[in-house]
């Protein structure tokens, strides 16, 4: 091969691997393994961030994370954001837009509470920014309770900082947006187990790299970091509220001196797991104790068994489910 031939040769090929990099797949959770539905449906609610702006939006992501993992699921995910509205125009609207759905809510709202607190020709008093950033968290406290009453998965998305390196006022909008994410964090805490959280304002943080032109808005790789948000906190939704009860298959297996064994539980019990030879004998108990509903692993440790052919059994609840496992020298 001469010369120019190898250049051209290693270019294409860092090229390729750069590429490579840069195609991102989701890690799937155990919850796309035991899902028991046939589709996942998901209603994105909030302002600009919600809605797109100039062509980004996060909800594309969103949706190829999820056929990434739950494969043969319907994925569904309507967007009900519109751009420059506060949580008080979101509460008015929030209603009609989640009749008639099922499945998990996610809310956005809250950064055009912040930029209106500085947007007047005066300052805002200390008494005028606790009255209104009350109001906020009360919208969205609100918005959380007719998620509720509809028999939806609220998840409430923290809001993202705006660039604040050239306007003073962005350096204040930024402290109520810190104000607002914690009243957020709190309410999550408020309905813990009913009220879920993605964090976006860590995961964004002060990267404005992430952002478009404004400062405000996220740019494409903003958007992807959003989407990885949102469908970590769906699937813990999924793994603590809808998991079916399911025995996962031993990895690695075959196995020599030690292997792991998942299961997934759709509401809090004890579990029985016992490890029996081919003839149906009983060998050791793997696990005898109460667990709480989610995803669950044991560690196995296999130095005291000879190679051959076993099987695991896991009893709860009246149900029995039954797995194989080899174990090798």
């Amino acid at each position: 091969m001469g010369l120019r031939k190898l250049l051209v040769f290693l270019v294409l090929f860092f090229c390729f691997l750069s590429l490579k990099g840069l195609a991102q797949t989701p890690s799937c959770s155990a919850a796309s393994k035991f899902y028991s539905k046939d589709s996942i449906i998901i209603t994105t609610f909030g302002a600009s961030t919600v809605a797109g702006v100039n062509g980004y939006s996060f909800q594309p992501y969103l949706q190829a994370n999820f056929k990434y993992c739950y494969v043969g699921k319907a994925i569904v995910v309507t967007n009900y954001g519109i751009a420059g509205q506060t949580t008080t125009q979101g509460l008015a609207r929030f209603q009609s837009a989640i009749t008639g759905k099922t499945g998990f809510v996610c809310i956005l709202m809250g950064v055009n509470d912040a930029l209106n607190l500085v947007s007047g020709s005066k300052p805002a008093t200390a008494a005028q920014v606790t009255k209104a950033l009350a109001i906020t968290q009360s919208n969205m406290e609100d918005m959380v309770q007719m998620a509720l009453s509809n028999n939806l998965v609220p998840i409430i998305g923290t809001i993202q900082y705006v660039n604040d390196r050239n306007l003073a006022a962005y350096k204040t909008a930024n402290s109520y947006i810190k104000r607002i994410n914690a009243g957020y964090i709190k309410l999550v805490s408020k309905y813990k187990g009913k009220v879920y959280l993605a964090d976006i304002n860590a995961a964004l943080g002060y990267d404005f790299t992430l952002f478009q032109a404004d400062g405000l808005h996220p740019n494409d790789k903003g958007d992807k970091v959003i989407s990885y948000v949102w469908f970590d906190a769906i699937n813990e939704a999924i793994e603590n509220k809808l998991l079916l009860i399911g025995l996962d298959q031993n990895y690695p297996n075959p196995a020599r001196t030690k292997t792991t064994i998942g299961f997934s539980l759709s509401q809090s019990g004890n579990v029985n797991i016992q490890l029996y030879n081919m003839l149906g004998l009983p060998l050791k108990t793997l696990a005898n104790e109460f667990y709480n509903s989610g995803y669950h692993q044991l560690d196995v440790t296999l130095n005291d068994l000879k190679p051959g052919m076993y099987i695991y059994v896991m009893k709860i609840a009246g149900r029995q489910l039954t797995k194989k496992m080899i174990v090798v020298n």
